[in-house]
């Protein structure tokens, strides 16, 4: 079973000046009231995101077992959080380059694509490369009215459904259990249609259907998922403290930067699902109680070891004012050593593994950031499969709304967002929201002159 440690030496006072000691005490005592705060909204069902971990994946297995072998390409239809989340299983469990596989090395698994962007050049391209007759869409929104995900699923639909009789076969919906227009059109249609959990939110969403669905398909081990989010419940409630804590210190130390930098590829997209995650739940004008307080942070997606070679330079000599968070695997799948090198010059390579340069790489940047006195914590994994990927996903799934009810924060809406949706409703013209378009032609008022 893979395991997930979190080290802070480089955190503490003794290490860092700016680091913490007894301080992070307190800290914790927040942290658990935060936990219990969440305990309580999980026992009342305002908060699904414990019962993620007991959900029962017979159906989405037996679908992806029915539909296994009958597609090339997979579509999947969703922005936000019915992507990111998505889009970090793809890039941490898919081989680099799945779709230049072959389909027998595929193993019978379609390739994979995501439309989440209204960008026309972007979806031109898949379905240049994609066969109607040969594809399944997998449409994700929990609203069942999401703008882009709509107007990106109108253009797939007349694309699938110019060649396609039976559409039913090849569109499946993700999609919240209770009524809404993208439900109806499955029923009409006669499709499958997977629930979404009505008290889980989309960026607290990728254990549910939303990202286990299409995981299946692909032929992921979704119960292993599962059960890595499991083991936060069971045996990481002193991990979720004590990482809650310490991000608690440095916000209240004024570290407005939060930067994730996993050293690792396969964790690249995970970076920027925790950017959402951190972002939409914590940034907040308001706290419970209707106090102006705008609270958050401001998360920033890197790489190790690429982005030592852009941000770092940043991160050890400019302001202090970050925390990173350094994802490290300790076994790389496929390994190589290096075992002949054009020129004596770098005879030092030889017999290095590439995981141990990239380990190696991270430990020094940890101890260069350590001498210019800024902060940094490690979570350590020993592999990274779908039981570790659960595990990450619930472990932050846990801590960041921990964090935000510590500080009387909802971390479960995202208030911020809707202005800007109802703007987009009036200009597209949707009934309703007719005061909108009107508010926003009236006010949206740029001048030449500050023009250059």
């Amino acid at each position: 079973m893979s395991r997930v440690s979190l080290d802070y030496n480089f955190a503490i006072k003794e290490s860092v000046g700016c680091g913490f000691d007894d301080e992070i005490d307190a800290c914790k005592d927040k942290a658990k009231k935060g936990l219990s705060r969440f305990i309580e909204m999980s026992e009342n069902g305002e908060n699904g995101i414990p019962g993620l971990a007991k959900q029962d994946t017979t159906a989405i297995r037996n679908f992806a077992k029915e539909v296994r072998g009958k597609y090339n390409d997979l579509i999947v239809i969703g922005i936000g959080g019915s992507s990111l989340g998505f889009e970090a299983i793809c890039n941490a469990s898919l081989p680099y380059g799945h779709n230049a596989l072959s389909f027998a090395e595929r193993g019978g698994t379609p390739r994979v694509w995501v439309a989440d962007n209204v960008d026309p050049y972007k979806s031109h391209w898949i379905m240049k490369n994609c066969v109607p007759q040969d594809t399944l869409l997998c449409v994700i929104t929990k609203s069942g009215t999401t703008v882009e995900t709509i107007a990106n699923f109108s253009l797939f639909y007349k694309w699938i459904m110019s060649t396609n009789e039976d559409l039913s076969q090849h569109i499946v919906c993700v999609t919240d259990k209770n009524e809404n227009e993208l439900r109806k059109f499955a029923n009409q249609i006669k499709s499958v249609c997977f629930d979404i959990p009505t008290n889980v939110g989309g960026r607290n969403s990728v254990l549910s259907p939303v990202g286990l669905v299409p995981a299946s398909i692909l032929g992921l081990e979704i119960n292993k998922f599962v059960h890595g989010a499991e083991d936060v419940i069971k045996l990481g409630v002193e991990q979720v403290l004590m990482l809650s804590a310490i991000y608690i210190y440095f916000i209240e130390k004024g570290f407005n930067i939060n930067i994730m930098m996993p050293y690792s590829s396969r964790c690249d997209a995970f970076s920027k699902w925790f950017c959402q995650l951190w972002a939409e739940s914590l940034g907040k004008r308001e706290d419970l109680n209707n106090n102006v307080v705008n609270f958050g942070t401001t998360p920033v997606a890197a790489l190790g070891a690429s982005d030592q070679h852009s941000q770092l330079q940043l991160y050890k000599e400019g302001p202090l004012d970050k925390l990173i968070t350094f994802i490290q695997l300790e076994n790389h799948d496929f390994d190589k050593e290096i075992e002949n090198v054009f020129s004596d010059y770098f005879k030092y390579l030889e017999g290095k593994n590439l995981g141990d340069i990239l380990n190696i790489e991270l430990q020094t940047t940890e101890m260069a950031l350590k001498n210019a006195g800024k902060p940094s914590i490690r979570l350590v994994a020993d592999v990274l499969d779908e039981h570790t990927l659960g595990y990450l996903f619930m472990l932050y799934q846990y801590v960041v709304p921990v964090i935000g009810l510590s500080y009387d924060i909802n971390p479960f809406n995202q208030p911020g967002v809707e202005e800007g949706k109802n703007y987009v409703y009036g200009l597209l013209g949707r009934s309703g929201f007719e005061n909108k378009k009107e508010k926003f032609l009236k006010e949206y008022i740029k001048e030449d002159d500050n023009i250059v």
